[in-house]
């Protein structure tokens, strides 16, 4: 990992993976909806939207998003754990390995967002992949 990135690329790559496992999380429970995959339920379906909201909230300067955020990986990264203790499994610990991540990068990029916010850096730039699919979306013909 390389240690000095600027602060802007620190907090972007945290977002950008909040934001992700918000859409990854929201996939899955859609597909469960559909009757694809068994084990999710409207209750993860809602904190899968609300981590992919507070991913946008900390892309927009949110401290709070970013508390938030931190309490919801801890909270899945404690429920997980307890999910592999009581039977182990490969997604059991999978689910717990992104969770545990997620907080860990959301904890070390509270200096980041701290010396953002002095310098009213926000809104920070879209990922490449985000802004390639976005712009291919608007140069559609329609």
């Amino acid at each position: 990992m390389h240690r000095h990135q600027p602060p802007a690329q620190r907090l972007g790559r945290t977002v950008n993976l909040v934001i992700f496992l918000g859409l990854l999380y929201t996939v899955l429970h859609l597909l469960g909806f559909l009757g694809l995959l068994h084990g999710y339920h409207l209750p993860g379906l809602v904190i899968a939207l609300g981590l992919l909201g507070l991913g946008y909230g900390i892309r927009y300067g949110s401290s709070a998003c970013l508390y938030v955020a931190m309490a919801v990986c801890a909270g899945l990264s404690l429920y997980c754990g307890v999910l592999v203790m009581s039977g182990w499994t490969p997604y059991y610990l999978l689910r717990l390995v992104l969770s545990a991540w997620a907080f860990w990068r959301l904890y070390r990029a509270i200096p980041a967002m701290r010396i953002l916010q002095q310098g009213q850096a926000f809104p920070l730039p879209m990922s490449r992949y985000g802004e390639l699919f976005l712009r291919r979306l608007w140069e559609r013909p329609g």
